[in-house]
């Protein structure tokens, strides 16, 4: 839905400086939405954390290296041993 501005009232600077001021503001969004959402030398995307690619990396838990760890070449440790 577009919204309707009413600028019948404003005199030829005025709007010659509406004018200027919105294209000053739309390039300073577009170019800081295009340098946080760049590429970057290592291939990360920037911030959006909305991306599923964003690449965050995520810890596994104490838990998931006990019950998944040996599958992966963890080696098992023995209760008890205080190491």
């Amino acid at each position: 839905m577009a919204k309707t501005f009413d600028l019948s009232d404003f005199s030829e600077d005025e709007l010659t400086a509406l004018i200027d001021e919105a294209t000053r503001l739309r390039q300073t969004r577009r170019s800081s939405r295009d340098r946080e959402l760049s590429p970057a030398a290592d291939g990360s995307k920037g911030q959006d954390v909305r991306d599923p690619n964003h690449g965050a990396i995520t810890a596994p838990t104490p838990r998931e290296v006990k019950e998944e760890g040996p599958a992966h070449g963890v080696p098992h440790k023995a209760r008890g041993t205080g190491a």
